[in-house]
C-alpha cells in the first residue's frame, strides 16, 4: 500500500496529464522498499519509472573539544537526518537521474522534466547509414580513381579540377534553395562543408583526402535524405562530381 495520501496521488496523476501522456499510460505501484513512498511505472516499457524516495543519511562529524578522546584529541558525533529525493528514468542525460528535493511535495515539479525524457526516448531513431555502405565505397572509389600514389599532395591542375567540381555542385544547391527545397541553413552548412573539402585537398595526402570527403559527402546525403525522392537526387548530384 501507498504511503502517501490519495490526495497526493491525484495531483501526481493531474501533473501526469498535463504532459504529452496522459495518467492512464502509467502504473501506480506499491512501494517497494521502506524507503520508496511510491513508484511510477510507464507502462509500454517497464525500465522507465519513477519513484520518491524518503531515506535516512547519517553524517559523521569528527571535532576537537573537552570531550574528545585522549588518544587521538578529537571526537565523533552522528547526525542524523531524513532525505526526500526523485528518482527517476531515464534522466537527462544518464540513465537515472537522481534528486534532492526539499520536501515530497516537490516531486511534481518532476513529473514534465521525466516525461519529456520518455518522450526523447521514445521518438529517437538511431541513424543507421549501413544502408549507404555500398554508395560509401563508390564514392570513395570514383575519388580515388586515376590516385596513382595515395601518400602524394595533389598537384595544382588536381586541386583546380576538385574546386570546380564543387563549384558546380554547389550551384546545383542553390537552385535547389531557389526552389524553396533546401533552407538557407542548409545551403549554408552544404557551402562551408564545401570550401573544407577544397582547402583540405591543399594539405592531406590524396588518399586520405578521398576517405574522408567520402564520409563526410554520405553524411550529406544522411542529411538531405528525408524522403526517397530527396535521397535520390542529392546522391545523383554527387555522383555527377565524382564521375
Amino acid at each position: 500500500m501507498s504511503r502517501l495520501n490519495a490526495s497526493f496521488i491525484d495531483a501526481l496523476k493531474r501533473a501526469l496529464n498535463g504532459t504529452r501522456f496522459s495518467a492512464k499510460d502509467f502504473i501506480f505501484e506499491d512501494s517497494s522498499s521502506s524507503r520508496t513512498l511510491i513508484g511510477i511505472r510507464f507502462k509500454y516499457d517497464k525500465s522507465f519509472n519513477f519513484e520518491i524516495t524518503e531515506e535516512e543519511e547519517v553524517e559523521t562529524i569528527t571535532e576537537k573539544g573537552p570531550f574528545s578522546n585522549a588518544s587521538s584529541g578529537t571526537s565523533e558525533r552522528k547526525n542524523k537526518s531524513v532525505m526526500n529525493y526523485v528518482v527517476y528514468s531515464p534522466g537527462e542525460y544518464k540513465r537515472s537521474d537522481k534528486i534532492d528535493i526539499y520536501d515530497v511535495g516537490g516531486a511534481t515539479d518532476y513529473i514534465q522534466k521525466w516525461c519529456d525524457y520518455i518522450y526523447d526516448e521514445v521518438t529517437h531513431k538511431t541513424d543507421d547509414d549501413s544502408s549507404y555502405d555500398s554508395l560509401r565505397e563508390q564514392i570513395e572509389e570514383q575519388l580515388k580513381d586515376g590516385v596513382e600514389n595515395e601518400s602524394d599532395p595533389f598537384n595544382d591542375e588536381e586541386l583546380a579540377r576538385i574546386n570546380k567540381k564543387f563549384d558546380d555542385l554547389l550551384k546545383n544547391f542553390e537552385a535547389l534553395k531557389e526552389e524553396n527545397k533546401i533552407t538557407q541553413a542548409e545551403l549554408n552548412k552544404v557551402q562551408s562543408d564545401f570550401e573544407d573539402f577544397k582547402n583540405s585537398a591543399k594539405n592531406m595526402p590524396k588518399g586520405l583526402w578521398a576517405r574522408v570527403t567520402n564520409n563526410k559527402l554520405v553524411d550529406i546525403v544522411v542529411a538531405f535524405g528525408k524522403s526517397k525522392e530527396g535521397r535520390d537526387f542529392i546522391i545523383s548530384e554527387i555522383k555527377k562530381l565524382v564521375s
